[in-house]
């Protein structure tokens, strides 16, 4: 089967026991004809979760889809280290007694009724709920409990920040709209600007409240047993991965004539009579796609309300787990906001810690050398675990009078040419009306997906990126039937 043959030439496919359902394996030899007529043809651009679930629709629908992906691999910014060919990546890989899935990118379902938390669902792919009582919250340099922290005013004056934060109605930054003290700061940057992108003193509050106000999914949060997500998005999609072109950089797109014309960095030239665009929205402001004719006032105008900040994921390796068994989140660094103990509840080996940094701090990281950031980042877990994370941090064995040889991995996402940073975040002054028109399509020929166009509640998620595809199809389907 051509799809088997595509997914073998990836080196990915139906790893950790996925088995995709018959309904969405194959179709019927009674097949009476596409669902939606259609003589035209859909070109989809960007292989990432949106792309990948639009161009699954339209397929079940009977119309011709093709995506043009610009990386050597599918799934956007869905990227498991199991599937990484990089001597740097395989080093790590193999060197790390992790024995669970490592993400380079999200590692968490937000919600078990979200699109992702029921497209997992809908694999049964075992899975492990995130205590929501285990995170650690630094302040004064100590990791603490919720339970522990509750007669702290400062940590009470987030939380209800945090937890209050849907139904927020003001404007400026989350960091003036928190107003909390200097000693809370980074408490509040690590849950409410690091958690969506950024840092609080540039995400705007009133976007970001209007955005979680919309959201309908529960408060759970699942992480995969032993399925790397970029397998997950793979497998379920795997009809259309022969439709994929890879390393087709797109640098133009010509819709100025009935039959759309689409020019890669190589200037082969595609047509198509839709085209849906589902880049990241920093490659859009960027302009590394040209528009002829240019996009129109209101896009332009609402691509300035959002912005997509630097972003990196570095996973560290111990000897031993010195920061809680029991814990997930650590909540409160000043150089990393967010650390994570990915390994809690599915391992064996509870000794790995994957940091997320997003914004300022992760511009200030990637400046330095990969050995230089570990050092900084050593020093502040030094200075909150009183100096076991240097003690007790792996080293590679096949290099043991290398000083340098710290076990870790350094993803950083800005360095990415085809992702340049993490995911939107509104600017001050955005409203969902600003999303809304981002995600408006132009003239029934250009459409746009992803998950900075997603306007039900859950951008910056794979979730968001998948509720864009259905959207997006939606649209296609009502103007091919002229609805």
């Amino acid at each position: 089967m051509e799809r088997r043959k595509a997914l073998k030439q990836l080196g990915l496919g139906l790893s950790g026991g996925i088995l995709l359902p018959s309904y969405l394996m194959s179709c019927s030899k009674d097949d009476r004809g596409p669902e939606v007529p259609y003589d035209g043809n859909v070109i989809v651009i960007g292989a990432g979760a949106a792309g990948l679930y639009a161009a699954d629709i339209l397929r079940v629908k009977g119309i011709k889809v093709t995506i043009l992906e610009a990386s050597s691999q599918p799934g956007g910014r869905i990227r498991s280290l199991r599937n990484q060919t990089d001597a740097q990546y395989q080093s790590f890989n193999t060197a790390s007694q992790a024995d669970f899935p490592i993400e380079l990118g999200g590692e968490v379902v937000y919600g078990s009724n979200s699109s992702w938390g029921k497209l997992i669902s809908d694999l049964s792919l075992p899975n492990v709920e995130v205590d929501p009582t285990a995170p650690r919250y630094i302040l004064d340099n100590q990791a603490k409990t919720g339970a522990d922290w509750k007669s702290d005013s400062d940590w009470n004056a987030v939380q209800n920040f945090v937890n209050g934060l849907p139904n927020f109605t003001g404007g400026n930054t989350v960091q003036t709209a928190a107003a909390v003290s200097t000693r809370a700061q980074a408490l509040l940057n690590s849950q409410t600007g690091n958690f969506y992108g950024t840092t609080s003193d540039r995400i705007g509050a009133r976007g970001l409240a209007e955005s979680l106000k919309l959201s309908k999914r529960d408060t759970k949060q699942l992480m995969t047993r032993a399925n790397p997500w970029q397998d997950i998005i793979i497998s379920r999609f795997s009809e259309v991965i022969p439709s994929i072109v890879l390393n087709t950089v797109v640098k133009k797109i010509d819709w100025s004539s009935t039959l759309i014309t689409i020019t890669d960095s190589n200037g082969k030239e595609y047509t198509a009579t839709k085209v849906i665009v589902t880049v990241p929205l920093s490659i859009l402001k960027n302009g590394d796609i040209t528009f002829t004719p240019g996009l129109d006032a209101t896009k332009t105008s609402a691509l300035a309300k959002f912005k997509m900040d630097a972003a990196m994921r570095i996973v560290l390796d111990f000897k031993t787990n010195f920061w809680g068994l029991d814990s997930s989140y650590i909540w409160g660094g000043s150089t990393v906001p967010q650390y994570f103990n990915s390994g809690v509840g599915r391992s064996k080996f509870f000794r790995s810690m994957a940091l997320t940094i997003y914004g300022q701090k992760a511009e200030q990281l990637s400046a330095l050398s990969d050995y230089n950031k570990v050092l900084t980042i050593l020093a502040e877990l030094d200075a909150v675990y009183q100096g076991q994370a240097t003690r007790f941090i792996r080293r590679d064995l096949d290099n043991p009078n290398d000083s340098t040889n710290l076990l870790y991995l350094v993803k950083d996402w800005t360095k990415d040419e085809y992702i340049k940073g993490g995911f939107s975040y509104p600017l001050v002054g955005t409203t969902n009306a600003d999303r809304k028109d981002l995600s408006l399509p132009l003239a029934d020929k250009l459409y746009f997906a992803g998950e900075a166009t997603d306007v039900d509640g859950d951008s910056g998620t794979v979730s968001g990126a998948l509720n864009s595809a259905a959207r997006v199809v939606e649209e296609i389907v009502k103007s091919i039937r002229g609805i």
